[in-house]
C-alpha cells in the first residue's frame, strides 16, 4: 500500500541529485506547496510571452511560499522560421529570460501527459507528482483541457482556468457536447476565470451574437465573412466561473535599455510620440480560416481597408500634433510588413513624421517603448494591454475574426477606446478616439487608473481561490500595483 509513495519518493530524490529538479523538490514533506503553470503558449508574438510574466508577477505577490512551475507549451527560445519572419538572428530572443525577471530561479518543465497523467519525460513527470495545483494561464481558449483532466485523473488535485477565452468560433470546442474535452474540462475545474465576460455568457448558455450573428457574409466578396456563434446547448450552469482579466495586465518586466536605444535611434521625444500597431485579419498561417476560406485571398481582400483606418488616425495625430508615429509590431508576421500596411499610403508630409521597427521584439521592450508614448493604436489585444499596465491610454481597433476577447476592454469600463467591429467603423472613428485621449492626457490617465484598479481587484480575487484550493490562508498582501 505504501510502496507507490516510496518510488515516488526514490524518483523525486534520484531527479534531485542529476539536477533535474529544484533543490526544494527533493526536501522533506513540508516543503512548499508547487503551482503547476501551463502556459506559454508561443513565441510569435508577444501576447502570448506577456502572459507568462504578468501571471508570475500575481504568483509571487499574493502566495509567495508556492514553487511556482512553468510548464511551457513552446520552446521560450525564438528559433527557425520565426527568427526570420521577425528578422532576428536565430536564438537571439529568448521569451524566459523575460519570465526570470520577475522569478529569476524559475523552473520550466515542457512535454505532454498520455492518458494516465504519465509524463514523456522525467521532469515533468516529477513535477505532476510534485503540484498540489495546476492552472492554465491566459489564452485564447482552454487549450490544453486533456492535460488539465489527465493531471487531476492521476493527482486528485485541483485544476482550473485562469484568464481565458471560451469562444465557440475561436479555439473553444463546444460542438462535440459532453464528449468535448473542453466541456469535461470545465465540469472537472475548481475554477474557471475567464477574462472577458462575454466568455462568461457562453457558459451561461446565452446567444452572444444574437439572431444576425457577429458578422454577415458579403454577397460580393469571393470569402466567407459569416460569424455567428449559436447558444452551446449546453448546461454549464455549475461551472464555477468568474471575470478575471488577462495575466498580461500585471506584466511589469521593463527593458529600460533596450528601449532607450529604440526611442535615441529614431528620434522618438518621450510623450511626444504614439506607437500604431497594424494585424492581419487572419494569422497568415497557411491553413484555412474556420469558414474555410484561405488565409492569403482573405486578407488580401481587407488589408488596404484595415490599414486605412489606421493611416486615417495616424495623419490627423500628425497634423494636430506635429509629433511622430512609431510602427511596431505585436506578431512576428507584420514585421516585414508594417511600411507596405501604414507608412506607404500617407502623405509626404506625415510619412516624414513616421518610425518604423525594423525587427520583433520581446514584450519587455515593448512596454517600455509604450511607457514613454502618449497612446498606442492597436488592432492587436495586447499591446494595448501592455501599455496599459504601463499607464499608458490606448484605443483598441478590433477586427470580428479575432474572437471576442477584445470585449475585456469595455468590460474594465473603457468602452469608449474599444473600437468593438472595425468593419462598422472607420478611420474617422479611430482618430476621433484617439485626439480625445491625446488632447487631455491626464483625463485619460486618471481614467486608466480607474480601469487598472478594477483590474487588480479581480486578480486578487482570482489569487485568493488558488490560496484557497492550496490550503493557504487568505493573503494580507496590499493588492498588487502594476503602475509605477
Amino acid at each position: 500500500m505504501h510502496q507507490p509513495n516510496h518510488t515516488r519518493r526514490l524518483l523525486l530524490a534520484a531527479l534531485g541529485a542529476a539536477g533535474t529538479l529544484p533543490a526544494a523538490f527533493a526536501a522533506s514533506p513540508a516543503r512548499r506547496p508547487v503551482i503547476l503553470w501551463r502556459n506559454a503558449w508561443n513565441t510569435n508574438n508577444i501576447g502570448d510571452i506577456g502572459h507568462v510574466p504578468g501571471a508570475l508577477a500575481l504568483l509571487r505577490h499574493y502566495i509567495p511560499e508556492a514553487k511556482v512551475i512553468l510548464w511551457a507549451h513552446k520552446d521560450l527560445v525564438i528559433r527557425g522560421e520565426y527568427a526570420a519572419l521577425g528578422r532576428v538572428a536565430d536564438g537571439a530572443l529568448d521569451a524566459g529570460t523575460v519570465s526570470r525577471k520577475v522569478i529569476p530561479d524559475l523552473h520550466v518543465v515542457r512535454g505532454e501527459l498520455d492518458a494516465n497523467g504519465r509524463a514523456d519525460n522525467p521532469a515533468l513527470d516529477a513535477a505532476v507528482s510534485a503540484a498540489g495545483l495546476m492552472a492554465i494561464g491566459s489564452g485564447a481558449g482552454i487549450l490544453e483541457p486533456n492535460a488539465l483532466l489527465r493531471f487531476t485523473r492521476r493527482t486528485g488535485k485541483p485544476m482550473g482556468m485562469f484568464g481565458i477565452t471560451t469562444d465557440p468560433f475561436n479555439f473553444s470546442n463546444f460542438h462535440d457536447g459532453e464528449a468535448s474535452p473542453d466541456v469535461q474540462a470545465l465540469r472537472a475545474a475548481s475554477f474557471v476565470f475567464t477574462r472577458e465576460r462575454t466568455s462568461l455568457r457562453v457558459l451561461r448558455g446565452e446567444d452572444v451574437d444574437g439572431p444576425d450573428g457577429a458578422s454577415p457574409d458579403r454577397p460580393d466578396t469571393p470569402v466567407n465573412e459569416a460569424i455567428n456563434r449559436k447558444a452551446t446547448g449546453i448546461d454549464l450552469s455549475g461551472v464555477p466561473a468568474a471575470f478575471v482579466p488577462d495575466t498580461t495586465f500585471a506584466f511589469a518586466a521593463r527593458d529600460e535599455a533596450r528601449a532607450r536605444v529604440f526611442l535615441q535611434t529614431h528620434g522618438l521625444a518621450s510623450g511626444k510620440f504614439i506607437c500604431v500597431v497594424p494585424r492581419h485579419r487572419w494569422t497568415p498561417t497557411g491553413t484555412p480560416t474556420r469558414q474555410g476560406d484561405s488565409r492569403d485571398a482573405y486578407n488580401a481582400l481587407y488589408f488596404e481597408r484595415d490599414c486605412a483606418a489606421l493611416r486615417t488616425a495616424i495623419v490627423a495625430y500628425v497634423r494636430q500634433t506635429g509629433n511622430k508615429v512609431a510602427l511596431v509590431p505585436e506578431t512576428v508576421y507584420v514585421v516585414a510588413h508594417l511600411d507596405a500596411m501604414l507608412r506607404d499610403g500617407l502623405p509626404a508630409d506625415v510619412a516624414a513624421k513616421v518610425v518604423t521597427r525594423r525587427d520583433y521584439w520581446l514584450p519587455d521592450e515593448a512596454q517600455s517603448v509604450f511607457a514613454h508614448a502618449q497612446a498606442v493604436v492597436s488592432m492587436e489585444n495586447h499591446s494595448p494591454i501592455l501599455a496599459a499596465a504601463a499607464g499608458t491610454p490606448f484605443v483598441m481597433v478590433h477586427q470580428p475574426e479575432d474572437s471576442f476577447k477584445s470585449d475585456m476592454f469595455a468590460d474594465i469600463g473603457l468602452g469608449d477606446w474599444y473600437i468593438e467591429d472595425i468593419n462598422r467603423a472607420g478611420g474617422a472613428d479611430v482618430a476621433d478616439a484617439l485626439m480625445r485621449i491625446v488632447t487631455d492626457l491626464p483625463a485619460a490617465r486618471r481614467r486608466l487608473a480607474g480601469a487598472m484598479a478594477l483590474v487588480e481587484e479581480r486578480h486578487q480575487f482570482g489569487m485568493q481561490r488558488l490560496r484557497q484550493l492550496l490550503a493557504l490562508p487568505p493573503s494580507r498582501a496590499p493588492r498588487y500595483r502594476v503602475r509605477a
